[in-house]
């Protein structure tokens, strides 16, 4: 038998070139792990949930966001929208009886303070004051049914169709439902306020003593999200590590929590000009954060966005089937953008325009004429009107000015026949001349001829 002795060294440049090669391995496989931005609805505790482009209203990601749940305290995204577009920030409230002793979260209301709207617009948002809703929505409407009406009406005017809500602030009521998708569009069009965008991303805000309260109130914003809050350095797992609450790139919104509802929150963050709603309801705990964190990174980190049209870009043409055979341009009504996953292309998409078959002139400027749109796997993911880019007058609605020149009655007048005659009577004129030049020239020779005969017979 023989047998092999390896010393140290040698035993070390063997195994060392398969150690690097595992390590390199390793860490390619996890660099891919910790790039995978991909998400299904099992990624997520929350029962109902959805992803959506805050500028084109695009749905990158959904979970049962049709079904009615209860929203708590993410309804007071609403009432604060309302607010701010019907009262003046400056308006004073006086804190009646009934405004008092609400249920749940709030700044200890009493009857006989004297707040402004924009003092109470801020408890509502930051610290989510149940008696804030309620003496906002009173001095709105004199009523919460009053009020829960104008929210029901204002919701639908946003485009969400499928909620009933009973009063300003989420308060449990087994008829107060909304849906993911309609929460989104609540946020979606309160993203556009200034006013409301700098109320929730304030960490620390003073409500004035006054004749009641003799003391400063101190609001500190319940949003953990908010970086440097309190609160926003507690540690959650996420993606093989520990991250903190506090997210530089999250822009709002507002956090709910009963117990039915369990925990519910309306978030948006935005990253080099992307910027995406997301909405999670009835989740459990931290699970609330990493649920957002997962939607929120997905859209901003797991999709590519392309631009596909501008505003007023040219599209395509249309000819009618008119005397003069008019091709009108067609053009995009507004800018088309489309998110897409990062291993899908533009190329995946399917195209289709729909233009009328019927066009009639006149046709005005801006008139919508036909549809673009991008389907992927037969889901229509963007799409937007096609608009005349002119203005294209009717044979029929010619003015009295200009008929005389394009009637078969006064057909002199076009600017064919106009040339035409003109052309004409030039010639006219040239033979007309001509002629009266020859008989000149031939009478001046008829009368010398006859001049030199009377000289001769002399």
């Amino acid at each position: 038998m023989i047998h092999f002795y390896l010393d140290t060294k040698f035993r070390t440049a063997i195994i060392m070139p398969f150690l690097v090669l595992y390590i390199v391995i390793s860490a390619i496989t996890f660099a891919e792990g910790e790039n995978d931005y991909t998400l299904t609805a099992s990624d997520l505790v929350a029962e109902s949930a959805i992803l959506m482009d805050q500028n084109t209203g695009q749905i990158l990601f959904s979970k049962n966001e049709n079904m009615p749940m209860y929203p708590a305290s993410t309804t007071k995204i609403l009432t604060a929208i309302i607010i701010l577009e019907d009262l003046e920030l400056t308006q004073e409230i006086t804190i009646t009886k009934d405004m008092e002793g609400v249920d749940g979260s709030g700044i200890a209301l009493e009857a006989g303070e004297v707040l402004t709207v924009d003092e109470l617009l801020h408890a509502l948002l930051m610290v989510s004051a149940n008696d804030a809703a309620e003496a906002l929505a009173k001095t709105h409407s004199g009523t919460i049914e009053a009020f829960a009406k104008v929210m029901n009406e204002r919701a639908a005017s946003m485009g969400a169709l499928n909620s009933n809500f009973q009063n300003p602030h989420g308060l449990p009521d087994p008829d107060h439902l909304t849906t993911s998708y309609d929460l989104a569009m609540i946020a979606k069009y309160a993203m556009q306020n200034e006013t409301f965008k700098g109320i929730i991303m304030t960490p620390r805000y003073e409500i004035p003593a006054n004749a009641v309260k003799p003391d400063i109130r101190f609001l500190n914003h319940t949003n953990k999200f908010i970086p440097g809050v309190p609160g926003s350095n507690e540690k959650i797992p996420y993606r093989n590590t520990n991250v903190t609450k506090g997210y530089e790139l999250m822009t709002g919104i507002k956090s709910g929590y009963t117990t039915k509802a369990l925990h519910c929150f309306v978030g948006a963050a935005t990253l080099e000009g992307r910027s995406f709603i997301s909405v999670i309801i009835k989740s459990q705990g931290n699970n609330m954060y990493i649920d957002t964190r997962k939607l929120i990174d997905y859209g901003l980190y797991g999709t590519i966005t392309y631009q596909l049209y501008d505003l007023g870009e040219a599209v395509t043409t249309k000819t009618l089937e008119d005397k003069r055979e008019t091709t009108i341009q067609l053009v995009t009504e507004g800018p088309l953008s489309v998110d897409l996953p990062s291993n899908i292309s533009v190329a995946d998409l399917t195209r289709q325009e729909t233009i009328q078959d019927q066009i009639t002139l006149p046709v005005e400027k801006g008139e919508i004429l036909g549809r673009i749109s991008y389907y992927l796997n037969d889901l229509l993911v963007c799409e937007t009107n096609l608009v005349s880019a002119d203005a294209y007058l009717g044979e029929d609605l010619i003015t009295a000015e200009t008929k005389a020149f394009d009637s078969p009655k006064n057909a002199f007048f076009t600017v064919k026949n106009i040339f035409s005659w003109t052309f004409k009577a030039f010639l006219a004129l040239v033979l007309w001349r001509t002629l009266v030049t020859f008989n000149r020239l031939r009478q001046k020779r008829q009368n010398r001829i006859l001049q030199r005969r009377q000289n001769r017979s002399i």
